[in-house]
């Protein structure tokens, strides 16, 4: 008798220290979440990142003009059209100009010293291989000619227009060769926007503090000129 009540003493003893024990609340399996952190930042889903390109013009919208404006009146002397890269955009930029009825002279491949006898130039600027073949000319030919019309211009104080109407057909390390000898000496700069879209030329434009139009497409060409 006496083992039997020291048995149910201890068991009633852990049962006492068990049910002391299991006044405590379990942690949760599954934490409500806490409240998000208000350190971020707020953004706007439609605000361009930083760095990236705005688009200038639209459909609603086919030609803006930044950084000063160009007319009639900034022109001197006869036009001359010339190609620098030979590609096909200055046979589109010929036939632009005759549908405005414009007084000029057409050579694709005009010397420095043809270059020399002109006022303004208006240059069809980016490349094409396969219009360098048709020409006959190599590309370090074309580009020794680019580089002397542009010397041409520079030191004869010819107003030049720099044409880009390729788009971004005519960007790329060839045809950006060619572009980049334009902006060099151009006073008034033409770019369908598909071509700036890295900014190069409307940054060109800021750089030298010369007026840019921004078309839409090439048939929007036709209002600047």
């Amino acid at each position: 008798m006496k083992k039997l009540a020291s048995v149910l003493a201890l068991a009633l003893s852990l049962s006492l220290v068990l049910t002391a024990c299991g006044g405590e609340e379990p942690a949760p399996s599954n934490p409500a979440p806490s409240e998000p952190s208000t350190t971020e930042p707020a953004t706007t889903p439609d605000a361009p990142a930083e760095g990236e390109y705005t688009w200038r013009t639209s459909a609603d919208n086919k030609v803006v003009t930044e950084n000063g404006t160009f007319t009639k009146d900034n022109v001197s002397g006869d036009v001359l059209i010339t190609s620098i890269g030979q590609s096909a955009d200055v046979s589109m930029l010929d036939a632009l100009m005759k549908k405005v009825g414009a007084e000029y002279t057409f050579n694709a491949t005009a010397s420095a010293d043809e270059v020399a006898n002109y006022g303004t130039l208006i240059l069809a600027c980016g490349a094409s291989s396969k219009g360098l073949g048709a020409a006959g000319i190599s590309q370090e030919e074309e580009l020794a000619r680019a580089q002397a019309i542009v010397d041409t211009c520079k030191d004869n104080g010819i107003v030049v227009i720099a044409a880009h109407l390729g788009g971004s057909a005519r960007r790329g390390a060839l045809s950006d060769q060619f572009n980049d000898m334009a902006l060099t000496c151009a006073n008034y700069i033409i770019v369908v926007e598909e071509g700036n879209d890295d900014g190069k030329f409307t940054d060109a434009a800021v750089d030298k503090g010369i007026p840019v139009t921004l078309v839409n497409s090439i048939a929007d060409t036709l209002t600047p000129l």
